[in-house]
């Protein structure tokens, strides 16, 4: 059986963002991709290598989710809180939140996997960037302060993100969490 390397890519992703990079194991990966060792490495080389290719296509598709949420809303800064408000709603429910795979490969990795470490951190940056990038053309657009920081902005709304995924893991209710994204989108106008 021939397989689609995207295909398989996004099969992996998924498996590593639920078990994370250590604790997925080879025959995980064979199972939940329907392959062989031989084909796996054949087509990717290596574990390390299709986790490489997971964390490219994950940061892929986080960017092209914040420009298309964008591209729906009004405003850049309404289309930042649509996403955020995804995130952490996922498909309507926050019981559906997941902590980000490039923070959950910084949590796992730090000592064991630095090249692991490094795409995320990467990873994350790109993701900031977009951030920074939109809020300044709310900026441009009059939508917050003139004298906003848009880079410092980019980099606290990527924290707020985080920690409000971890909120949610607690005992937060869905009401407060849907307040607390509305504080943090008031409080960058």
């Amino acid at each position: 059986m021939k397989y689609k390397p995207q295909e398989a890519i996004q099969k992996a992703t998924e498996l590593f963002w639920l078990q994370g990079f250590q604790g997925t194991k080879m025959r995980d990966l064979q199972m939940k991709l329907d392959m062989r060792p031989g084909s796996i490495y054949a087509g990717f080389g290596s574990k390390e290598n299709l986790f490489k290719l997971a964390i490219a296509r994950y940061v892929s598709q986080s960017l092209a989710t914040i420009d298309a949420f964008n591209a729906d809303a009004c405003s850049p800064l309404d289309g930042l809180k649509a996403f955020v408000s995804n995130q952490i709603f996922v498909n309507g429910d926050m019981g559906n939140c997941r902590i980000c795979l490039l923070v959950k490969t910084l949590s796992e990795s730090e000592n064991s996997h630095p090249e692991l470490v490094l795409l995320a951190r990467n990873g994350l940056r790109a993701i900031e960037n977009k951030f920074s990038e939109l809020l300044l053309e709310a900026k441009n657009d009059y939508e917050i302060s003139q004298d906003a920081d848009c880079t410092r902005l980019g980099k606290w709304l990527q924290m707020q993100i985080m920690g409000l995924v971890v909120y949610t893991k607690g005992l937060a209710e869905p009401a407060d969490v849907k307040q607390m994204i509305d504080d943090i989108f008031a409080s960058i106008k």
